[in-house]
């Protein structure tokens, strides 16, 4: 490992931050620009390190496909489900030196969750199990760190109706009389879009209101779009094709009867608006 550290540019303090939007158990794409801040270096590993785990490392491979994208490959699997890493979470990487990334995981509720480790007074490598413990990589470990993590934790189900996220397509901005977005059933039923008239769009700093149009499918449910006020919102923001937009519902921001979204853009050169 040491010899891999030694390639790494000075980027301490630098950080970057992940939102899983799929089942990226087998591998994790980090950000291209982190990639090309290595200067062209291919580490072949890192070590992870959760923030408030003590000193535990993970070691996990480090994968190059050849186009310059970087993933975090063979170890990050068991990091994510010692730390019940899933859709919806959201995670925040800082660079300390060493080939060490330290990752702070934040869940559904917005809040940073905290674990607990029992093997605080050991340095731990490998598979993250404890030098001193006796242990391997088994189910049993990984159970163990699961079972020891926080009560601050979200379920599937939750990151389906409290958050969605769309890549947008030429329909979403077409012409202005015809863009719409449709907004994922599960979001829908959980806060009754079939039933609302219209929604608020927040971001930085500025609303939009945005009309719910209603239509009735074949099996005769009803699925509910952004219509009116959609093209206003991509105008203002500069939104285009391949821009990806993450929605989040706002509760108690005093928009009286309508309902909030909160609105995160990633723009296809991987900036982010917000």
């Amino acid at each position: 490992m040491e010899a891999e550290t030694a390639v790494f540019p000075d980027l301490s303090d630098f950080e970057f931050f992940m939102i899983i939007l799929q089942n990226t158990w087998e591998k994790l794409r980090v950000p291209d620009k982190f990639a090309k801040l290595l200067d062209g270096q291919e580490p072949r590993e890192v070590k992870l390190r959760e923030a408030s785990g003590g000193r535990r490392l993970w070691d996990v491979a480090v994968l190059f496909d050849g186009e310059g994208h970087m993933y975090l490959e063979r170890g990050w699997q068991p990091f994510a489900r010692a730390h019940d890493i899933g859709l919806g979470n959201f995670l925040v990487f800082s660079y300390d030196g060493d080939a060490v990334l330290t990752v702070k995981v934040f869940d559904g509720s917005m809040c940073r969750r905290h674990y607990h480790d029992d093997d605080d007074d050991d340095t731990n490598t490998g598979s993250g199990t404890s030098s001193h413990s006796g242990t391997n990589n088994s189910m049993d470990s990984v159970s163990n760190d699961i079972s020891s993590r926080s009560t601050a934790e979200m379920k599937m189900d939750d990151a389906l109706t409290s958050q969605f996220t769309v890549t947008l397509k030429p329909s979403h901005l077409g012409d202005r009389q015809k863009q719409y977005l449709n907004v994922p059933p599960a979001f829908q039923n959980a806060h009754g879009y079939d039933r609302r008239r219209e929604v608020v769009l927040r971001m930085r700093g500025e609303k939009w209101s945005v009309s719910l149009k209603h239509n009735v499918r074949a099996d005769g449910k009803t699925r509910a779009s952004l219509r009116y006020g959609w093209h206003q919102f991509c105008v203002d923001n500069g939104l285009g094709v391949g821009d990806v937009c993450f929605f989040r519902a706002l509760h108690g921001v005093g928009v009286g009867d309508d309902h909030a979204l909160k609105v995160e853009v990633r723009k296809r050169d991987d900036t982010f608006l917000e």
